[in-house]
């Protein structure tokens, strides 16, 4: 009697040992799923021009679409474009916009110089043609914001050439060249003042709300080389005063570049340009304490400690 007694208790014990074990399971799952997963493409600078170099304009379509089913199969909650969507000729947009709109999900674009490449009378329509609400502008989801910033709002390109605005950034950009800045350079920007009170009003919200902000440009803060932003000192300041910021993320250098500072990450995207067979995209993980880069093709794949 004591042993059946024995068995059946264990037997009973079973089904409730099981739903513990599925109970674990589920937890474990539920703590390795990221917050949020996202898709990311960087200087998809479509032409439809003769290859220069390494840069093979025509090629691009075809990497965007396989680009497209691969995130698309991910299921990101959106996928971000950091700029250069296009390389020159606003007819451009009109090849690139049915791809990418194949995600079947949001896709949100900041704009970079060669966004711009165009005659001075579209440069006013680009914004409105990739659907952004404005030149910069945030987004959340979930407990994390996105800011997407315009780092071209002081530069040589953006407005029309006889235009106050691009008589001031020549100036600018006169004056950066004559005191050796290595961002001195006609291709890069600057980002205005009444833009960087707004980015510091944004974070300053996202502090209070003890949110992850990751930050956005096309051009990149750090290292100091060819390609980093005018002003970068003023934005890094901004940056440097909230808590809430965990991670930089910019295009513009094709060749990618990663720099930490003050336990920040800093992140240059690569190019999907480059080669005819060769793409370049990711996909994002925002973990609590950390945010994991998944990189296709040139992209490398890297985790980032929040």
């Amino acid at each position: 009697m004591k042993r059946r007694h024995f068995l059946g208790t264990a037997t009973a014990l079973l089904p409730g040992a099981s739903l513990s074990l599925a109970a674990d399971e589920q937890t474990q799952a539920q703590a390795q799923a990221p917050l949020l997963r996202f898709g990311l493409i960087a200087d998809a600078q479509y032409a439809d021009a003769d290859a220069e170099g390494e840069r093979h304009y025509r090629a691009t379509p075809e990497k965007l679409k396989r680009a497209v089913e691969t995130i698309r199969a991910a299921k990101p909650a959106f996928t971000l474009h950091l700029g250069d969507f296009i390389d020159r000729d606003f007819k451009s947009f009109d090849t690139m916009l049915p791809l990418i709109n194949e995600l079947g999900h949001p896709v949100y674009h900041l704009l970079g110089n060669h966004d711009y490449t165009v005659a001075d009378g579209d440069k006013a329509r680009v914004v409105a043609t990739l659907g952004m609400p404005h030149d910069y502008y945030t987004f959340r989801s979930g407990n994390i914001r996105i800011v997407m910033l315009d780092t071209n709002s002081i530069s040589t390109y953006k407005n029309p050439k006889d235009s106050p605005a691009t008589a001031a950034a020549a100036a600018q950009l006169k004056a950066a060249e004559a005191s050796g800045s290595p961002g001195a350079k006609p291709w890069n920007g600057g980002v205005s003042d009444p833009q960087l009170e707004w980015l510091d009003r944004e974070l300053a919200a996202a502090d209070f709300a003890k949110e992850h902000v990751i930050v956005c440009g096309h051009h990149p803060l750090l290292p100091a080389d060819m390609h980093q932003l005018w002003n970068f000192e003023a934005v890094l300041a901004v940056l440097d005063r909230h808590p809430s910021v965990v991670a930089w993320f910019n295009g513009h250098n094709h060749a990618g570049d990663f720099v930490e500072r003050n336990g920040r990450p800093y992140l240059t995207f690569r190019s999907m340009l480059h080669h005819p067979e060769n793409t370049a995209f990711s996909i994002i993980d925002v973990h609590a304490d950390r945010i994991v880069v998944t990189g296709h093709g040139r992209e490398i794949t890297r985790t980032l400690e929040i």
